[in-house]
């Protein structure tokens, strides 16, 4: 078995403990790649699990290899975020191999997924109702790679019995009510009694559709992204397969890999016929809103309810943003309005439902609808503050002043709202 080494780069190898990472670990070590073992206990088997990661860690402090090991907790993850154990463990397994990548303390992460894995990834998002780019099944993409794909499980154990490499048996593989044991456990294996050979036809399947994948790709709308949010705009003018991946790669780079199904991007595309600043929550917490320029993205976040009393002096934060005022001179449309006017018992809050207000000469609406005419999308209306008293809003933070507070012949105080970025 050889695989390809990178000269002047750190590899970091995720190394569980099973035959085919010790496989890959061996592998690079006989080939005098630069490594790093990277070992990830999840918290999901108890003591089991332990065992594992120390086996791994007295493997490498034996023979010299150096290795960092974490731990984390799949199972409260799972519970916390409403997602499978599966892809707690994903996810927080990912979030390591992130932020040791954007510490520049490895090059690449290597994965020791091999042919049966492929196959068996496929299938399980056939099942879920993927489309082509499920097919492509395991890839390498950025800085993640995967040396050992051609090869199937079979060779990989072949291997490490003929070479001495010793390695641990997870006993959850044989527990079905995992999706992936019971593909590999219940399903592959009457496919492989019917059809034979079937890694190989797999692996062909995977390479054709990555040839129709790469040209779609190609063809592609190009997002925008500005702070936490990525804009497709004017995507519904596209055909629909290319609307479909122009949003695919979005979710792509942010993170949602797993669990974005058919039906997701169906929903998805539907928005074209709904409401402005209709929403749809997706997995991973992101969520995708309907907007007069077409779609936009982000990351749902819980913003816990605001209410300070207005001082004139004092800064407020709120959702990555600081509001101050500063006394002014000249009117500045939107942000300027008369002190004294300002009513005792305002406050700088979050909206309320039943919030009123009344433009500059303009009539009272609810705030609301204000807020939709002005076409704020619902993630920015999230992080809005207003000046109000009661229900009868005075401004709209960083957007306009009403009229209560306006600028007439009789002003002696002219202040000027400032909205500024949070500077962490």
């Amino acid at each position: 078995m050889k695989i390809p080494t990178y000269k002047n780069w750190k590899i970091g190898v995720a190394v569980s403990g099973g035959a085919d990472s010790m496989t890959l670990l061996d592998l690079y070590a006989k080939a005098g790649q630069d490594i790093i073992v990277i070992n990830i206990e999840h918290g999901i088997r108890g003591q089991s699990s332990i065992d594992d990661s120390q086996f791994v860690k007295t493997y490498c402090a034996e023979r010299g290899i150096p290795c960092l090991a974490f731990c984390v907790n799949a199972k409260e993850e799972a519970k916390k975020n409403k997602i499978s154990i599966e892809l707690a463990a994903r996810k927080l397994r990912y979030e390591i191999f992130d932020k040791l990548l954007q510490e520049k303390k490895v090059d690449k992460i290597a994965l020791a997924h091999h042919a049966n894995d492929n196959m068996e990834t496929m299938l399980m998002r056939i099942f879920r109702g993927t489309g082509l780019r499920g097919i492509v099944g395991i890839k390498d993409r950025g800085h993640y790679i995967h040396p050992l794909l051609k090869y199937r499980r079979q060779q990989i154990e072949q291997y490490a019995e003929q070479n001495n490499i010793p390695y641990v048996i997870d006993e959850t593989n044989v527990q079905n009510k995992y999706c992936r044991n019971y593909t590999r456990n219940k399903i592959v294996p009457v496919i492989k009694k019917k059809f034979g050979d079937v890694e190989a036809a797999f692996t062909r399947l995977s390479e054709n559709a990555q040839e129709i994948e790469n040209y779609l790709e190609s063809q592609i709308v190009k997002y925008q992204k500005k702070g936490d949010k990525y804009f497709l705009n004017d995507i519904f003018s596209h055909a629909k397969l290319i609307q479909k991946y122009s949003i695919q790669k979005i979710i792509y780079d942010m993170g949602g890999v797993q669990d974005i199904e058919s039906r997701h991007y169906s929903y998805i595309m539907s928005l074209e016929k709904k409401p402005l600043n209709t929403t749809i929550n997706l997995p991973f917490n992101i969520i995708a809103v309907r907007t007069s320029d077409g779609l936009v993205f982000s990351y749902h976040k819980d913003y816990s309810t605001f209410c300070s009393q207005f001082f004139a002096e004092k800064k407020y934060k709120y959702a990555g943003f600081v509001y101050s005022f500063a006394a002014g001179k000249k009117i500045i449309n939107g942000i300027s309005f008369d002190l004294d006017k300002v009513p005792e018992g305002t406050v700088i809050r979050t909206r309320k439902k039943g919030d009123k207000f009344k433009r500059v000469n303009g009539k009272t609406k609810l705030l609301s609808d204000y807020l939709t005419d002005a076409k704020i999308n619902v993630l920015d209306k999230q992080k809005l503050l207003v000046m109000a008293k009661d229900s009868e809003v005075f401004a709209v933070l960083g957007m306009e002043t009403g009229d209560k507070v306006k600028i007439d012949q009789t002003t002696k105080h002219i202040m000027h709202i400032i909205k500024e970025k949070e500077i962490l």
